[in-house]
């Protein structure tokens, strides 16, 4: 357990944005029509967006950016750190792709410009990071650009991950404020023993990518892919998650002394619709307090909280305070919550590209 209170920091705006191409479950060449409803029934995925060749992951936070951009006013050389959040890089060596996205962006040259190549925890791991260079009033106003384009890591012939994810990236605002009342409190946490539950096996260093890497296998019925897409070992997957991010926020309420059922939003990674009204209801938590994004985005990895702020629940977030408890886990395996606290913040309706 990783405990973090950071002061100053406020949340000030977020948008998110999609590819306009849908990808729908029932249309799915390995499912019957049975088969395609009773996916939809456990996951809670009837469709998502999928992007187009050519497309890359910071070309949709590079419109969401855009947008959050025109709409608080800030300007450009405002902005004092950028952190590009996926493991959807535009060069998986290097460059970075914050660097990229910073000069796209016009953003001035003194900005620190960093990725965190996170998977499906990376939006709370994100705020984390920037929060925390932020605190102590050096950098002023920070952007994280968070996603994914896993349809560009996955087989589309695997039945097991394909009709569940979808492609999205978002953009969100935070900005040094010493008259901040309320402290960002995280809760964050790892357990790399269980790295092979979710995995790209070879594309990296420890095993190599070779020609053998590009030779599509099937594994079982409904599943064939290559050594270089994702990989997920289902069982391990759901006993993980059913378990650890329901606790890891128990721990963030208990640590920090607040009450889960005085929280407006439970703003939660969108694994699978099971998967999370597990932990609704461990945290007895009412479904109006659970908004849900995935029936037609799916699970968008590291921007699923985001897209969910953007399409469920944008005009409560622009018109008030709200009491929030972001939690998000997936590779590595690891995890994190977050208790925020937002005040009239700026948030885009979902944008199509």
């Amino acid at each position: 357990m990783a405990f973090l209170e950071i002061r100053n920091v406020s949340f000030k705006g977020v948008a998110t944005a999609v590819p306009k191409p849908v990808k729908v479950v029932g249309e799915q060449p390995f499912f019957t029509a049975v088969e395609a409803e009773n996916f939809t029934n456990v996951t809670g995925v009837v469709s998502s967006h999928v992007a187009p060749p050519g497309m890359t992951l910071s070309d949709l936070c590079l419109v969401a950016a855009e947008k959050l951009f025109e709409d608080t006013g800030w300007l450009r050389d405002s902005i004092d750190l950028i952190i590009f959040v996926s493991t959807s890089r535009d060069f998986y060596i290097c460059p970075n792709t914050a660097n990229i996205l910073q000069d796209k962006l016009g953003l001035a040259t003194s900005a620190v410009a960093l990725d965190l190549p996170f998977a499906c925890s990376g939006y709370i791991y994100g705020l984390g990071v920037a929060a925390s260079m932020m605190q102590g009033g050096q950098l002023k106003r920070a952007l994280i650009c968070a996603g994914e384009l896993t349809s560009r890591n996955q087989s589309h012939l695997d039945r097991t991950v394909w009709p569940l994810h979808g492609d999205a990236g978002s953009a969100t605002f935070l900005e040094y404020n010493p008259k901040e009342q309320h402290p960002m409190q995280f809760n964050l946490g790892g357990d790399g023993s269980d790295w092979e539950t979710i995995v790209c096996r070879e594309v990296g260093v420890r095993f190599p990518t070779t020609a053998d890497s590009l030779d599509i296998k099937k594994i079982e019925e409904g599943v064939e892919r290559n050594a270089m897409q994702c990989a997920m070992n289902g069982m391990s997957v759901f006993s993980f998650a059913i378990s650890r991010p329901g606790k890891c926020i128990m721990e963030l309420a208990g640590h920090f002394n607040f009450t889960i059922s005085d929280i407006d939003y439970l703003l939660i990674h969108q694994a699978n619709k099971m998967i999370d009204e597990k932990i609704r209801k461990k945290l007895k938590l009412s479904e109006d307090k659970v908004p849900y994004s995935m029936p037609y985005y799916g699970n968008t990895s590291s921007c699923s909280i985001p897209v969910t702020m953007s399409s469920q629940i944008r005009g409560q977030l622009e018109a008030g305070v709200n009491n929030l408890v972001m939690c998000a886990f997936g590779s590595g395996l690891s995890w994190g919550a977050a208790h925020v606290f937002t005040d009239s913040i700026c948030c885009t309706p979902v944008i199509e590209v």
